[in-house]
């Protein structure tokens, strides 16, 4: 599987308050942006992954596209819990204070995540429908 492109990230990045997750904003530049949970092992990540680095490549400052490996969440029973994934790929999206405001469960191509993040964000890449 080819590594994850944007910022990868550490469980030390996360904060949990209650049942909210923050990622941390140092690291992600204080902008909204898109959160990977993935698994080096699983053939939908495997698959996904080529898809999450084109959008990762491509939308420009403003946006944030990072990822964590599944190992790195072992022995991290509040963040886990927090997150509340149920399967690999897990994507989330989050605000520009880090603060992750749930999964997205749509169609894991690009032009159906693109749409999520536009309309979300109102930060498209042109195209991508």
């Amino acid at each position: 599987m080819s590594e994850p492109h944007g910022i990868i990230l550490k469980a030390s990045d996360f904060q949990v308050q209650g049942k909210n997750v923050f990622v941390n904003p140092n690291k992600t530049g204080s902008v909204p942006g898109m959160l990977l949970i993935h698994g080096f092992f699983c053939h939908h990540c495997v698959k996904f992954m080529p898809t999450f680095n084109d959008i990762a490549d491509n939308i420009g400052n403003g946006y944030c596209c990072a990822s964590i490996e599944s190992e790195e969440l072992k022995g991290q029973d509040a963040l886990t819990a927090a997150l509340n994934f149920q399967g690999f790929p897990t994507i989330c999206f989050f605000n520009q204070n880090g603060m992750i405001m749930g999964q997205y469960d749509g169609a894991r191509d690009k032009s159906s995540v693109l749409d999520v993040i536009c309309k979300s964000y109102h930060h498209c890449i042109e195209n991508h429908q």
